[in-house]
């Protein structure tokens, strides 16, 4: 996970599998709190808000890239 200049986070999501696995950023393991707008950064597209964690089907040996915004 990396803080962005705009209060945003860029988080990886990993699967060093060798079979699809669901990965799941919780946002207390990443020091966040409250409803968070995730985006896919590679598909360029909102996934929708969550309120404490965010969790993605990754295929084997993928990577997910998404960005956490806090909600008002």
């Amino acid at each position: 996970a990396k803080k962005m200049e705009d209060g945003s986070l860029a988080v990886g999501l990993f699967n060093r599998d060798e079979i699809p696995q669901t990965v799941v950023a919780k946002w207390s393991d990443l020091g966040l709190n409250g409803t968070m707008r995730v985006r896919d950064l590679w598909r360029q597209q909102d996934v929708g808000s969550f309120d404490s964690s965010f969790g993605a089907e990754i295929p084997r040996h993928g990577v997910v890239l998404v960005r956490l915004f806090p909600t008002q």
